[in-house]
């Protein structure tokens, strides 16, 4: 698929770009990052190269993995990350997504979420899948105040950096349901 951009009142989605290294890499060495993203530790400015300049192009070349950049609406520097991956069954998609720690609490990466939702369910998507590792409130909150309904906790399925066992808490948002928040959560 060629990339497109999502815009809403607040924001403009588009493609990562070379440019955006460099608060990239130092967005992604917050502390928080550590224990709570899959994101490599510490993330060097030649991880978000990578990440920018072969990882997302791929993506899209392929149609398994579509990832955008967030920034104000007016195009400002990137705010964070937002993307979503082709699951095994069709019609089924994960989505995942990071906000450097300036930018959040404002509801910004729920209004992100629902877009590429919207964008999702309005071009074949039937159901969208978010995972976190457990005690991430912040995603946890994103996800449900995006409509999510809580499907539970797991261990083992997702490990840690070093590979051991991880906890992690799952969700889903189906085409045509309403998208407001849902009971249930941690």
């Amino acid at each position: 698929m060629k990339p497109f951009t999502l815009q809403t009142h607040r924001l403009l989605l588009d493609q990562p770009t070379a440019s955006d290294a460099e608060l990239m890499a130092e967005y992604c060495n917050d502390p928080l990052f550590e224990h709570l993203m899959e994101t490599p530790w510490p993330y060097a400015r030649r991880d978000a190269e990578w990440f920018i300049g072969e990882h997302v192009p791929a993506g899209w070349e392929t149609d398994r993995e579509y990832t955008w950049a967030l920034r104000a609406a007016g195009g400002t520097p990137l705010l964070g990350v937002i993307g979503m991956r082709a699951h095994e069954a069709p019609g089924e998609w994960d989505v995942g997504y990071w906000l450097g720690g300036p930018h959040r609490g404002s509801g910004l990466m729920t209004e992100a979420l629902r877009a590429v939702g919207d964008w999702a369910f309005d071009n074949g998507v039937t159901r969208m899948l978010w995972r976190c590792v457990a005690g991430n409130h912040a995603s946890a909150t994103v996800a449900r105040k995006a409509g999510f309904r809580f499907t539970g906790a797991e261990t083992g399925a997702h490990t840690a950096r070093d590979g051991s066992p991880q906890e992690n808490w799952h969700g889903e948002l189906l085409a045509g349901e309403d998208h407001g928040p849902k009971p249930g959560w941690p």
